[in-house]
């Protein structure tokens, strides 16, 4: 299942921001690195680095486009994301928050990957640890769909030398690659890659300190799955690790030039032809006069090594394109791929037990979760409140499709800005301030839509075109599930998307109301982008939620070609 690219391999030399935490400053690494003409530069994790606001890290990397460096990776440096071998739900949701946010900050930053090591398993509960992979392996695949929303090409992970922090055999990093990858296959469309940060100093040792697997041995079984790696030295037995000056290269065993050599000569398995060793040392003792001042030499001396040894590019540069700059402006929930989204509404879903139906409807492929919020003074219902809506945004990276109807918006929009809630729609006939109010979803940071009632017409939104980011039509008067669809329906979709044209938006059209198999096609074919699939169809009991959803899919694809068709001049039902 691996990779394979034809053609040669170009290496580069980047370097990892830890030996800086809490001693030097941004500008003092950034300056060294353009001074030795290394352009690459992956951020390590510190501990307040999951609470900066989105800000610090745009300016971070306007900084590094400063020197003229790229921020082309994030990784962890501290095993903070290690909750998910703990057992404990609550440790798991925390690693599955924190990656999110790193996911987040990682395009932010500008980078195409992010990664970490998996985590640890308690020594004296190593009878956990298949439950601690599976539970691993099935967060790493909702968090590809994460990072595919979020622009992040690849998710990478650190082989380990330890048993306890899988993977660290052979065969352990060959099936848990094989079945990420298996799993991208899958969904090409809605998954990031998924790769190995390999480490060139991490080989196995045994309890008894005897040696079971090489460093090279494990970095080789590694590479049909690597992205990137980790540069440094380290001893015999794997306890210590440094960098490459003449003198720690006297102790070490890493030849920078062997490694570089095992690259070459395997270039036809690795899945990339562009690869960059990040120099990853802790650097001196930490908060001594006498030693902080020696970082600058250290990092200094060990670039000039692996210049000389390891890199095959001397520009810092990609020289075929893997590692392009990217433009990573805000995320959005709202965009193009696949052609239409299924936004299931989860009023419809059981709610006894939603965390089961939420990973459910991430394993079928769901773009969107659809929340209706309401007061029972809009509408005469209220199904689901804030504080559900609170619980469940740690266990999921779905984006969360908020419909409010509700008769005071703006309370409720900083609540779900709290909360951290991707989209939020309100009534145009419960906005009293429409502008205003459009403007508030936006400040808390999600896009932003006017859901408009059967009988209201688009041309009310003629003067907030500017402010909005989506729009919802109901084809049935909101409040209730399972109601058939009004009688202009159908015209009105039409209607709404050709004013969208007129009116020069090209925004995503959602459409809420008798979502049927029956339905779908027709709806598309007038114009959805985004359907909010309830009890007719994703959650029908008719058939399973896995081919309720193929069904939907082959509706939606139906409705596309006859949109198509309708557009070349066709028969509508072509």
């Amino acid at each position: 299942m691996s990779i394979r690219r034809p053609g040669n391999l170009n290496l580069h030399v980047g370097v990892k921001s830890d030996p800086i935490e809490y001693r030097y400053s941004w500008d003092w690494l950034f300056r060294i690195l353009a001074d030795e003409n290394v352009h690459f530069v992956q951020i390590g994790t510190f501990f307040e680095i999951y609470q900066l606001p989105d800000s610090a890290f745009l300016q971070l990397r306007e900084k590094a486009e400063r020197f003229g460096l790229q921020i082309s990776s994030v990784f962890t440096a501290h095993r903070e994301l290690g909750g998910f071998f703990r057992g404990d739900q609550a440790w798991e949701d925390l690693a599955f928050k924190n990656y999110q946010r790193l996911i987040r900050i990682a395009s932010l930053l500008g980078a195409t990957s992010v990664g970490s090591n998996p985590g640890a398993v308690m020594r004296d509960q190593m009878d956990t640890k298949p439950s601690g992979i599976r539970t691993y392996i099935e967060s790493m695949k909702r968090l590809m769909r994460h990072a595919h929303r979020n622009g992040v090409r690849t998710l990478t992970i650190e082989p380990m030398s330890c048993l306890a922090e899988p993977p660290t055999l052979p065969s352990e990093i060959t099936d848990m690659a094989e079945e990420l990858l298996a799993y991208h296959k899958e969904y090409p469309n809605d998954t990031a890659l998924v790769g190995y940060c390999a480490d060139v100093s991490h080989g196995y040792v045994d309890k008894e300190r005897s040696l079971k697997h090489s460093n090279l041995e494990l970095f080789q079984a590694a590479l049909p799955y690597t992205t990137e790696i980790h540069l440094k030295n380290t001893d015999q037995i794997f306890d210590s690790t440094f960098g490459f000056t003449p003198e720690e290269r006297l102790r070490g065993i890493v030849d920078a030039g062997q490694v570089r050599d095992v690259l070459l000569n395997n270039a036809s398995r690795l899945p990339v032809r562009d690869l960059v060793g990040y120099l990853e040392i802790g650097g001196p003792k930490l908060g001594r006069d006498y030693s902080d001042c020696n970082l600058e030499h250290l990092l200094r001396t060990s670039l000039a090594y692996l210049r000389e040894t390891f890199a095959t590019v001397q520009d810092g540069l990609p020289a075929d394109g893997d590692l392009p700059a990217r433009d990573t402006g805000s995320c959005s929930a709202i965009a193009t791929a696949p052609a239409v989204k299924v936004s299931p509404s989860m009023m419809c879903a059981d709610m006894s037990r939603l965390r089961d139906e939420v990973q459910r409807l991430e394993s079928v492929g769901v773009e969107l979760l659809h929340w209706d919020i309401m007061d029972a003074h809009f509408v005469p219902n209220m199904p689901c409140g804030l504080a559900l809506l609170e619980q469940l945004r740690g266990i999921t990276a779905l984006p969360f499709d908020v419909h409010l109807m509700v008769e005071y918006n703006d309370f409720f929009i900083a609540e779900l800005g709290k909360i951290g809630v991707e989209m939020i729609s309100v009534h145009h006939e419960s906005a009293q301030h429409c502008d205003r109010t459009l403007s508030l979803i936006r400040e808390v940071g999600a896009a932003a839509g006017i859901a408009l009632n059967p009988s209201t017409p688009p041309t009310v939104l003629e003067y907030v075109t500017h402010l909005l980011d989506f729009l919802l039509v109901m084809t049935v008067n909101p409040g209730f599930a399972g109601q058939k669809l009004t009688g202009s329906g159908l015209t009105k979709i039409a209607d709404c998307k050709a004013w969208l044209s007129r009116a020069g938006l090209s925004i995503p059209l959602e459409v809420d109301g008798n979502v049927s198999f029956d339905n779908i096609p027709k709806m598309v074919a007038a114009g959805a982008d985004i359907i909010v699939a309830g009890t007719s169809s994703l959650f029908s009991r008719a058939g399973s939620m896995e081919q309720n959803m193929r069904n939907i899919r082959s509706a939606s694809a139906d409705g596309l070609r006859r949109r198509d068709a309708a557009i070349a001049g066709a028969p509508i039902g072509a």
